[in-house]
C-alpha cells in the first residue's frame, strides 16, 4: 500500500506486525491516493480532503482518509442514461450528441 519508512516499519523487527501510522504526510496520502502530491496539497487546501496543518505542513489522520474514500463510493451512484455528470463538481448536465 504505501512505500514509505512507516509502511517499512509496518513489518517491524522479527517478522513481528506493527500497526500503520494514523498520521500521513502529503507523500503517502499521494501514494495512496494514486494521486500527485500537488493535488493532495490543493484538495487539502480547497477542504476537499479532511486534514490539518501541523506548522507549514499537512497531516492526514488515516481513519478520516479511509472514511472519505467510503463516502465518496457511496456517493458516486450511477447517473440516469441520458445524464453526464460533472467531474468537477458532480452536477448532472445533458448529455452531448
Amino acid at each position: 500500500m504505501l512505500k514509505s519508512a512507516n509502511a517499512r516499519a509496518s513489518q517491524g523487527r522479527a517478522g513481528h506486525a506493527v500497526t500503520q501510522p494514523m498520521i500521513l504526510t502529503v507523500q503517502e496520502v499521494a501514494a495512496y491516493l494514486r494521486l500527485h502530491a500537488v493535488t493532495v496539497y490543493r484538495m487539502a487546501q480547497n477542504g476537499e480532503l479532511p486534514a490539518f496543518r501541523v506548522g507549514r505542513r499537512w497531516r492526514f489522520k488515516r481513519d478520516q482518509i479511509e472514511q472519505w474514500l467510503t463516502d465518496r463510493h457511496n456517493d458516486a451512484a450511477p447517473a440516469p442514461r441520458g445524464i453526464v455528470r460533472e467531474p468537477q463538481t458532480g452536477r448532472p448536465r445533458a448529455a452531448r450528441r
